[in-house]
């Protein structure tokens, strides 16, 4: 069942060619937590026959993003910091989960992790968000 909160739907809705661009699925968006999936085809292969590492950063990113929206107030990455574990071939669906750590009056921290299907750490990163007046 996709849970998702009202003040996030509308940048999830908003966010439609990017999702649409890596086959993105929000699972859910609530309560400052975000579970996000996508298959990714061989149209995103390196030179090394892996997954480029630029989707497990736009997957955690996009997720970053959800689950600020999901507390209600919307931000842009200032920062993200991303540790790549291992890789991932064509057709692959990865699992996406970012969730809020901190929040101030102006920034918001998140942690973000990628996961094949089988449950197997890809990448982890953090987000530093910068809130936005809207």
């Amino acid at each position: 069942m996709v849970s998702i909160n009202p003040d996030a739907q509308g940048l999830i809705q908003s966010d439609l060619s990017v999702r649409q661009r890596l086959g993105m699925t929000v699972l859910s968006a609530q309560g400052g937590e975000c579970q996000l999936s996508a298959k990714i085809d061989e149209g995103w292969l390196n030179g090394a026959g892996f997954i480029h590492g630029s989707i497990a950063y736009a997957l955690m990113d996009s997720a970053s993003a959800y689950a600020c929206a999901s507390q209600g107030v919307r931000g842009v990455t200032t920062n993200g910091n991303i540790t790549y574990v291992k890789g991932a071939r064509a057709e692959t669906t990865l699992v996406t989960r970012a969730q809020v750590v901190s929040q101030s009056r102006r920034v918001m921290s998140l942690t973000a992790t990628v996961h094949d299907a089988g449950e197997q750490l890809l990448a982890h990163g953090n987000f530093l968000f910068q809130l936005i007046r809207e």
